[in-house]
């Protein structure tokens, strides 16, 4: 008797082939057999699939969980989207491996950009391993619900090996070979390369840049001297800049990655690339670029309006928007009575009021796309923009979106769209054979952010109910593209022999579920939480470990080494 057999199912198996009906039994973690309905034994579990399709496990290649693992190994909510294994390290970011003298640096680094807060990692991140692979054997022990592997971010190895010289500028020819050292161990352990970035916004909590950004070529030239066959990563320095000369230095410093990659025989995956707002030009030719190198250099794309939120409980996007770093500033740090004398205040409504709307700009005011998706006091007012509120309350966006945090209590939860706003841009980015699906950020952004949502959306909407890929097609970008460009072998794809990764899933109720806070961080910290509808079965390992939308936690994740 086997373990479990999904019955009657319509397989879409990641590979792009045409979906089919067929059975699939599973024994000891793996698929054994995949044959016509009704050819399988008997199993101590059945699925009946009927009326579903089944798919591999989803992959999500752009993750921020290094940290979120010690305190919610189970994998949630990104595997409540299907997601069976995750990237970590994404951008230089990580927390390994360490000096021992550098910890609060380094988790306030990650509160700077990743917005995870000191207060949780403090008390959540054990910080007791040295080395990457340390860390990584420590990560693999934990009750893992998903499959991990792992970049070695740039700016933890250089301060986790040279300490607080590693936040330095360039580095002398010893200090590089002990970053080479380090690195070198990790890739023996199987990492899957080295993350890095050079992007402006990628500062620390002192608000010098992060110290992958003082990284000379002669340096980075050298880490990647040890990756070949294998993929790196990094965030661009010439990034949202649309401009004409932008543009042009986009695509010299993507050519020169590309030029450094095929000479180690590694391929490079590139973020972002989005569509600004009113971008009718940069895209296209970022695009057109990884078009013409596809074969060693792979952008990553958001499948879905790149978000950020504004909400009152605590600092957010709102102290980023123009001209309004002054009204919000110090917000943070305020007690919740000070909070809302401050919103109640006229004069600072007015400071708010002052700054004009401008569409295209990310970080300009812009009430008609703003939208609410957490009120306590009104879901009346849930999924509607603060402009179309205002207009039916006869009353100004700025009293509207202030009053509304008042009643809520201070919970109210308003999502700003920053980017890919331009739906048929988004379709081209999606679509492209030489682009990869990830940005989801999953254990970052904690309170703002929910892109770790981007399966369910690219399986329900963009390819189910909008038809902009097959369903083949869709699930293949999302199973074994990433797979295929991380080197993850094995994942990504149903056949026998395979790791059964899988999932069960009931099409016609597939849907992002809506934005809620909870409450179930180390300490009590608080974040933005979207669950799904529609996963009969998210099977990892061969384990069912959500069942009909219902998170069934079991430590049957394992570590992905990436080998030479």
């Amino acid at each position: 008797m086997i373990d479990l057999r999904i019955i009657g199912g319509t397989v879409i198996d990641g590979t792009g082939a045409p979906s089919r009906v067929v059975d699939i039994a599973v024994d000891a973690g793996r698929i054994v057999t995949i044959g016509p309905p009704g050819s399988l034994p008997e199993a101590v579990r059945t699925i009946d699939a009927t009326g579903r399709i089944v798919t591999p496990g989803f992959i999500d290649p752009h993750t921020h969980m290094d940290a979120q693992l010690w305190w919610a190994p189970t994998g949630a909510p990104s595997v409540l989207h299907g997601v069976t294994s995750v990237v970590v390290g994404s951008c230089g970011f990580g927390i390994a491996p360490r000096s021992g003298d550098d910890d609060e640096y380094v988790l306030r680094s990650l509160e700077s950009v990743e917005e995870i807060p000191y207060e949780v990692t403090r008390r959540g991140v054990p910080m007791s391993w040295l080395g990457w692979a340390d860390y990584f054997e420590r990560l693999g022990a934990l009750p893992l619900g998903v499959n991990v592997a792992g970049f070695v971010p740039h700016s933890a190895l250089r301060t986790g090996v040279l300490g607080a010289a590693g936040r330095g500028g360039a580095l002398d020819a010893a200090q590089r070979d002990q970053l080479r050292g380090a690195l070198r161990e990790a890739l023996d352990v199987g990492a899957v390369g080295l993350s890095t970035s050079r992007g402006s916004n990628h500062t620390d909590a002192l608000g010098a840049p992060m110290p992958s950004r003082l990284a000379d070529d002669t340096e980075l030239r050298e880490l990647l001297e040890l990756c070949g066959d294998r993929t790196w990563q990094i965030n661009i320095a010439s990034k949202g800049d649309r401009s004409e000369a932008g543009v042009r230095r986009a695509a010299e410093e993507l050519a020169t990655y590309d030029a450094w990659s095929q000479a180690v025989g590694a391929r490079v995956t590139w973020t972002p690339l989005v569509v600004g707002p009113g971008d009718q030009v940069a895209w296209r030719r970022l695009l057109a670029f990884a078009e013409e190198h596809q074969a060693h250099s792979v952008p990553q794309v958001c499948a879905q309006p790149v978000l950020s939120a504004i909400s009152f409980d605590g600092p957010s996007f709102a102290a980023l928007i123009d001209g309004w770093a002054e009204a919000f500033a110090g917000y943070g740090d305020l007690s919740d009575d000070l909070r809302r004398e401050r919103l109640t205040s006229s004069a600072f409504r007015d400071m708010l009021r002052a700054s004009p709307e401008n569409p295209e700009r990310v970080t300009a005011p812009a009430f008609d796309r703003w939208r609410v998706i957490v009120s306590p006091s009104d879901a009346g007012v849930i999924g509607r923009t603060i402009r179309s509120i205002a207009t039916d309350r006869g009353v100004d966006a700025v009293d509207v979106m202030c009053d509304l945090a008042l009643a809520d209590r201070l919970a109210t939860v308003i999502e700003a769209p920053l980017s890919n706003l331009d739906p048929d841009a988004l379709q081209e980015l999606v679509t492209a054979d030489s682009t990869m699906l990830g940005l989801g950020d999953a254990g970052a952004h904690i309170k703002s952010i929910t892109n770790y949502t981007y399966p369910t959306t690219v399986v329900a909407d963009l390819a189910h109910r909008r038809g902009w890929m097959s369903l083949e097609r869709a699930v293949q970008q999302i199973t074994s593209r990433p797979a295929e460009v991380c080197r993850l072998e094995g994942r990504g794809v149903l056949s026998e022999g395979a790791p059964a990764d899988v999932n069960v899933i009931d099409l016609d109720h597939l849907a992002v579920g809506p934005a809620e806070i909870v409450a179930d961080l180390p300490g009590g910290g608080r974040r933005l939480h979207c669950s799904a509808t529609g996963y009969d079965a998210v099977i990892v390992n061969g384990t069912v470990v959500v069942d009909h939308d219902e998170l069934r936690p079991a430590p049957v994740g394992q570590l992905l080494r990436v080998r030479s």
